[in-house]
């Protein structure tokens, strides 16, 4: 019943109102960080970094006031005067090299910080409730979420404060570079239709043309770069999710035979990584044609401006410098948007992708539905009142279910076994589409075996004692489990750290899971089946365990009639909805 779907990816939205929509959300989205734990720390990391941010542009006067003196100097021949502009280039170099190292060390323990807060809380939100679990089942823009938490998230914080950074330093080099520039540009004079007019500060108005012509044209050809980003992250992300995949159930595709589909399914995934590098590259080619014209004539374009004003002895050589160096910070102040409109982009993708992320998990309690299976834990008794599973739109799967189940009970639900599990599923509150209530006993312990267990990577000692911690469960008692289940192989191999789900058979892994039955000793057991990979000796080996080691636990299990051969006293019959079949 569970829908797979592939991410869609669209293109984005325009219009101005959309844009600074955006960046409000963005606002909002990013707050609580600077109010979180640490968030003296934070922001005093923030405030530093906008003092070195400062510095970093006083280095920067200080340099075009250098450039001034040392052309001068080369100018008039003058050697002391030129040997003194070395030891303050020295100095300057020394500030500089100072500054922006500490800049950069600021700034990533401030990224990093926010990566691991963002992290945790979308962590704590998804992993929690089985959230992980629902929203799989559930239509959205939220496909992917691993990629989420662990790629955009990086992008969203580092990207954020390297963009904050950059805006904030262009801000404060076009405001103090423009009043040099307006200072050293002086007067000139020109006549039109015999009047003769002054314009004071000539060059900053051409350094405003210059960039206000160059970053409409770079914004123009890059808009296309934002949706070309997103496709490109969406399918990339896709094409892991397909390797990753099939990586999980490599064995039951070699089992079956489904190379072939397996390899045409990934290649296809593959094309759709191509569609979207080729979007994103011929975006880039678009964008890289037009700045690369852009910076290469930056360069040349202050000079040959202001050129004739020193031919005509009007200024100096150290004027006419200090002046093209002026004008190229202007020019590189007012072109944010076109050096960083690749990083926007992909910082943008990133960000829609995150806030869809923690929308979707902070909806989705209105997105399962009015219709739900209420879950209580009262009493001492399993109840089903008026029970019946739906489908996510209202769809019924199932007839009503009432029934009760008593402490120590061994009883079989029968049926159409993905409508069993499913119903197993609404007990434990992971399948809340439907109608009734289910009552669940207060203070239960409770232990629900699926057919393919949980395995984390680590020591096998842990891996059977999960999800208790190792110290809870003593060597003996570990030992003694897995003994009991008749895996005594293992039980040398506590300490010995793999990926245990893909070392331990089917069967094995089924075993191993009633040995965590024994270490945890529950009142209340649940098969979801569980002992579908084990033969019937095996199946009555382990119902005798739990007759002798848990006599009175309460067993209810999916399966069919005659499973563990007479140990289930009872049998509920789940009739599926032929309707909705």
């Amino acid at each position: 019943m569970r829908r797979d779907r592939a991410g869609d990816s669209t293109r984005p939205k325009k219009g101005v109102r959309y844009h600074f929509g955006f960046l409000w959300r963005f606002v909002v989205f990013a707050l609580p960080f600077w109010s979180a734990e640490h968030k003296w720390m934070n922001r005093g990391r923030l405030a530093l970094i906008a003092a070195l941010t400062v510095a970093q542009v006083a280095v920067q006067v200080g340099l075009n006031s250098w450039s001034a003196r040392l052309y001068n100097a080369l100018e008039a021949r003058q050697l002391d005067t030129f040997l003194q502009q070395i030891v303050t280039f020295v100095a300057l170099l020394l500030a500089s090299l100072f500054v922006f190292s500490v800049s950069l060390y600021v700034k990533r323990r401030l990224q990093f910080a926010w990566r691991v807060w963002l992290t945790k809380n979308t962590l704590s939100t998804w992993m929690a409730e089985g959230r992980h679990y629902q929203l799989g089942l559930i239509a959205g823009d939220h496909d992917n979420p691993d990629g989420r938490i662990a790629e955009d998230i990086r992008v969203t914080t580092e990207s954020a404060v390297d963009l904050g950074q950059s805006l904030f330093y262009c801000i404060l080099l076009l405001g103090t570079f423009v009043s040099v520039l307006w200072e050293l540009s002086g007067v000139i004079h020109v006549e039109i239709g015999g009047t003769v007019i002054a314009i004071p500060g000539f060059m900053v108005f051409i350094a405003l043309t210059y960039s206000v012509i160059g970053t409409s044209m770079a914004l123009w050809a890059g808009l296309p770069l934002v949706g070309a980003s997103n496709l490109r992250q969406t399918v990339e992300a896709n094409f892991r999710f397909g390797l990753a995949r099939a990586r999980e159930y490599s064995e039951s595709i070699a089992l079956i035979g489904g190379d072939t589909d397996e390899r045409i399914h990934l290649q296809e995934l593959l094309r759709g990584v191509r569609r979207g590098w080729e979007s994103q590259t011929d975006s880039l080619v678009r964008i890289i044609l037009f700045t690369t014209a852009y910076s290469v004539l930056a360069s040349p374009f202050p000079l040959l401006v202001a050129a004739p004003r020193y031919i005509m002895g009007l200024i100096t050589l150290g004027t006419l410098m200090q002046m093209a160096q002026a004008f190229q910070q202007v020019t590189a102040a007012l072109s944010f948007p076109i050096d960083n409109l690749s990083n926007i982009a992909q910082w943008r993708a990133s960000v829609e992708r995150v806030m869809a992320l923690q929308e979707a998990l902070g909806q989705l309690q209105e997105k399962l539905g009015e219709n739900r299976i209420e879950v209580r834990h009262e009493g001492d008794v399993l109840q089903f009142a008026g029970v019946r599973v739906m489908e996510h739109d209202a769809v019924p799967l199932m007839h009503e279910i009432t029934a009760e189940i008593g402490p120590g009970e061994h009883v079989l639900i029968e049926g159409d076994t993905q409508l069993c599990h499913t119903l197993l599923l609404a007990v434990t509150g992971l399948w809340p589409w439907g109608t009734g209530k289910v009552t669940l006993p207060a203070d239960a312990n409770i232990f629900i075996a699926s057919d393919r267990p949980y395995l984390p990577v680590g020591a096998l000692g842990e891996a059977v004692c999960y999800p208790l911690a190792l110290g809870v469960c003593s060597p003996t008692n570990i030992d003694s489990a897995l003994r009991r289940v008749g895996l005594s192989d293992w039980a040398e191999h506590l300490g010995v750290v793999e990926n245990w789900d893909h070392v331990l058979s089917a069967a094995q892994k089924q075993r191993l899971s009633f040995a965590r039955i024994l270490l945890h000793r529950p009142d209340w057991i649940f098969l979801a089946e569980a002992t579908n990979a084990l033969d019937e000796a095996t199946q009555r080996e382990m119902a005798q365990m739990l007759v002798e080691e848990l006599p009175s636990a309460a067993v209810v299990a999916v399966g069919r009639t005659g499973l563990f051969d007479g140990f289930f006293r009872r049998v509920l019959h789940v009739e599926a909805e032929t309707a909705s079949r």
